[in-house]
C-alpha cells in the first residue's frame, strides 16, 4: 500500500490489539492517537468547524464524520461504517485517484496510524 507512506510519524505509546495492529481500533484511540495529535487545530480541523467544514476534536468529531457527505466532493461519505475502501477519510489519507483538494493530514500518518483508522471503519466505526 504505497499510500502509507503520508502517515504522520508520531511518537506515543502503542497498545496492542488482537487483530495484530499497533493500537486499539477504538474511537478513543482514533481521536488520541490520530485526530488530537494531527488534525485538531485551529489551522485544520479544529473547534469552529474546522477546514472543510469539519472539526475533529473530542466529542464532536463522530457526528462529523459516520454518515456525512464530505464538504468537496458531496457524493462521497466521511466515513461508512464497514467499508474503509469507501470512506472518504481513507481516500484522503492514502492520496486515492479522485480526491478533492490535498491529501490530509499535511503531515502524512504512518502505517500504523492509517490502519487505526481502516480498522476503526471496518469494525463498524463505533462510538467506543
Amino acid at each position: 500500500m504505497t499510500s502509507l507512506l503520508f502517515l504522520l510519524a508520531c511518537a506515543g505509546t502503542e497498545d496492542t490489539a488482537d487483530s495484530g495492529s499497533a493500537f486499539a481500533p477504538t474511537l478513543t484511540t482514533m481521536q488520541a492517537e490520530v485526530f488530537d495529535k494531527s488534525c485538531a487545530f485551529s489551522t485544520c480541523h479544529g473547534d469552529g468547524g474546522g477546514s472543510g467544514n469539519l472539526s475533529l476534536t473530542p466529542g464532536v468529531s463522530l457526528a462529523n464524520l459516520v454518515g456525512v457527505a464530505a464538504d468537496g466532493d458531496a457524493t462521497r461519505t466521511r466515513v461508512i461504517p464497514g467499508d474503509p475502501d469507501g470512506s472518504y477519510i481513507v481516500m484522503k489519507l492514502e492520496e486515492a485517484e479522485g480526491i478533492v483538494g490535498d491529501v490530509m493530514p499535511s503531515v502524512p500518518l504512518d502505517e500504523a496510524r492509517i490502519e487505526l483508522v481502516r480498522e476503526w471503519i471496518a469494525e463498524g466505526a463505533q462510538d467506543n
